[in-house]
């Protein structure tokens, strides 16, 4: 088991610095409303996308220097995605009442150049402007055409390019199975041929997670449906042909997360087939146990506050490291582990952020 060069709870322990907005500094200056829970997707050359959705900001972050590279505020962020292979970040945004898809360059030396902006159709941002729907944009490959999926409360929709209407359409079978007082559409993802809808179900003060995954290679077919146990959060990615998992219970509920039975705390699915490949399973000794994982950079970092530890693990479930959880003083956001080197955005508790950077062995 690897174990630390230096200490990472003396670090966690030091106040955070309060960075001001100075091009010589080497902290990266966050803003006042900046949300330890912004989205993260590492870019290479040790860079970073910061999207945080509800301050409808974006930035590029450089890791080595902890300095902010560009970045970028919009009335609303509807989707966004960074395209490695051509570094490209694809942006859906709200422009003077209009739905915009904005390409941006992230390559060294044009990093930030709007390469190209277009305004969709009218009736598309009509289809989610203040109703709560959720969309999602794919680019095009061999096998499927770009398209932008609508995740509504009735329905999943899907538009190609000339984006006039619907191609596509079902009605996810989230209500009728299941004995939901309410299910609300929280969050869609596409990849290829699959959509992934993921559903914030409720029912007597209870919430359950649920995720729809839509072949639309055959739109009439029934669709698979995963759930998570009662009253505990998840997130996910699509990967290759996977649906990645990773759960929270940190909001807590009234009745608390089940004891009875074990849940996952980070699991793989097959888009086709709906069954695992992988999971990390639990159980609970405790209905109030709180814990919080995060999957970024094919890894899976895990902060068990039943336990008191702290886990790093590869995708397959392979223990990278593990220490005595650090100081309550401090919240921390996993942005990967690299050549040697854990990185994290640090928190404490004056809402003061650091890049924190810690060798391992």
């Amino acid at each position: 088991m690897k174990k630390w060069i230096l200490t990472l709870t003396l670090l966690l322990l030091l106040p955070v610095q309060a960075f001001a907005a100075n091009p010589t500094d080497d902290h990266l200056s966050f803003p006042d409303d900046f949300r330890i829970d912004t989205q993260i997707v590492n870019l290479p050359n040790n860079q970073s996308v910061l999207a945080d959705m509800a301050n409808k900001r974006i930035e590029i972050v450089d890791l080595n220097t902890s300095k902010s590279l560009w970045k970028k505020s919009y009335e609303r962020i509807f989707s966004y995605d960074v395209l490695t292979s051509s570094n490209k970040l694809v942006l859906l945004v709200e422009h003077k009442q209009s739905l915009q898809k904005i390409t941006l360059s992230t390559a060294t030396g044009t990093l930030g150049k709007v390469l190209s902006t277009v305004t969709l159709p009218a009736h598309l941002y009509q289809a989610i402007s203040g109703n709560g729907s959720q969309l999602a944009w794919s680019a095009p490959t061999s096998t499927s055409k770009e398209q932008i999926v609508v995740q509504s409360s009735k329905q999943l929709s899907v538009y190609q390019a000339p984006w006039t209407k619907a191609v596509l359409s079902t009605i996810p079978n989230i209500q009728h199975t299941f004995n939901y007082e309410s299910a609300n559409p929280s969050q869609v993802k596409t990849f290829s041929h699959y959509v992934v809808a993921q559903y914030h179900g409720g029912s007597l003060m209870q919430t359950q997670m649920v995720f729809y995954i839509w072949d639309i290679t055959h739109p009439t077919a029934k669709g698979k449906t995963i759930t998570i146990p009662w009253n505990i959060d998840a997130d996910f990615q699509l990967q290759n042909n996977e649906l990645v998992l990773y759960t929270t219970n940190i909001k807590g509920n009234a009745l608390g997360a089940n004891t009875d039975k074990p849940f996952p705390i980070y699991a793989r699915y097959n888009l086709a087939t709906g069954q695992p490949t992988y999971e990390m399973i639990r159980t609970l000794a405790d209905r109030d146990a709180e814990w919080t994982t995060d999957y970024n950079n094919n890894q899976v970092f895990l902060i068990d506050d039943n336990e008191q530890k702290n886990y790093l693990y590869d995708r397959n479930g392979k223990e990278i490291w593990q220490m005595s959880k650090t100081s309550d003083n401090t919240v921390s956001k996993f942005i990967k582990y690299e050549n040697g080197l854990l990185y994290m955005i640090v928190e404490n508790l004056d809402h003061q952020f650091s890049i924190v950077k810690q060798p391992l062995l």
